[in-house]
């Protein structure tokens, strides 16, 4: 009898989810979109990027289940600093594209995806501020055509993996893989999970924590993150491999008790760019700008 039901269980945990999707993916692109929202097409995809200000041009790259949304009190700031801002949703997050294509997720195409988008607005060269993932996004812009890239203020940046983690590998595999997905990016779990990375709790409150939720909710997502979890990484040109082509000053900011990538690679990472520098904020986990905000923003201040 407990075998059976165990089964029971393990069945309706492989197949609800095919069916509870359409109630948690109830929100189109669109509805992600402010009055500063502007859509761009690039590559075949629509891009959503939130334009700012005025100034010189400073370019905000959120990280892994980050948008463009949860850059606020950053944007806030830069603007007052009299800096035209522009906030980009990635491939695959906020009110971009969830692309089918596995190569649009890949560290080099969301990089190429940012020089498009200095393309069509026409950005000459702009500051690069990138979080976790962002920040490697940025540093793959510097490598790709340096002359865009003034400077990178790297936040955490996710500098030395050089595959997808394993659990990505899982999310690949069909049916399994897909009930992995819906239950791991469950809305409900995603403030367990902004706690498990952060040191200073505060920040996480109810409506921070629907913020970072909102793109989960949007149609398609789902699909997104699988068809991600099984892109290459990089492209020809690997940012663990390429720091020496990255020429441009890079002010990096880490929390001392970073729990996804430890302060010791923020040490490693100053060590083997040519020109870099490191500030470590106490008593920070991962998020930075949002856990430590007047701390960080003095920092980044001061790189600007």
């Amino acid at each position: 009898m407990l075998t059976q039901v165990l089964l029971v269980a393990f069945v309706a945990v492989l197949l609800v989810p095919f069916i509870l999707i359409r109630l948690r993916e109830k929100y189109t692109v669109a509805q992600l979109n402010t009055p500063q929202t502007r859509i761009l097409q690039i590559h075949g995809n629509a891009v959503a990027v939130r334009d700012y200000g005025q100034g010189d041009v400073v370019m905000l790259i959120h990280g892994f289940a980050g948008w463009s949304d949860t850059w606020e009190e950053v944007v806030t700031r830069l603007v007052t600093r009299q800096k035209r801002v522009i906030a980009v949703d990635l491939i695959g997050a906020g009110a971009s594209a969830r692309s089918d294509n596995s190569s649009d997720y890949a560290t080099d195409a969301q990089a190429r995806l940012l020089l498009s988008v200095m393309h069509q607005l026409g950005i000459e060269n702009a500051t690069l501020i990138g979080h976790s993932y962002g920040g490697r996004v940025a540093m793959q812009t510097a490598i790709l055509d340096s002359a865009k890239v003034h400077k990178i203020i790297a936040i955490a940046p996710e500098a030395f993996a050089t595959d997808r983690p394993p659990m990505a590998k899982l999310v690949g595999l069909p049916l399994f893989g897909y009930a992995l997905a819906y239950w791991s990016t469950a809305p409900a779990l995603i403030g367990i999970g902004l706690r498990s990375v952060s040191r200073r709790k505060a920040w996480v409150t109810a409506a921070e924590v629907e913020r970072y939720a909102m793109p989960v909710r949007v149609l398609g997502h789902l699909q997104g993150q699988i068809v991600q979890s099984v892109s290459p990484k990089d492209g020809d040109m690997p940012v663990p491999r390429h720091f020496a082509r990255i020429t441009c000053p890079v002010y990096v900011i880490w929390g001392d008790s970073d729990p996804v990538f430890p302060a010791t690679d923020g040490l490693k990472l100053v060590d083997q760019l040519p020109d870099a520098h490191l500030a470590i904020v106490p008593q920070c986990g991962h998020l930075p700008h949002v856990e430590a905000a007047e701390e960080t923003w003095q920092l980044i201040d001061q790189a600007l």
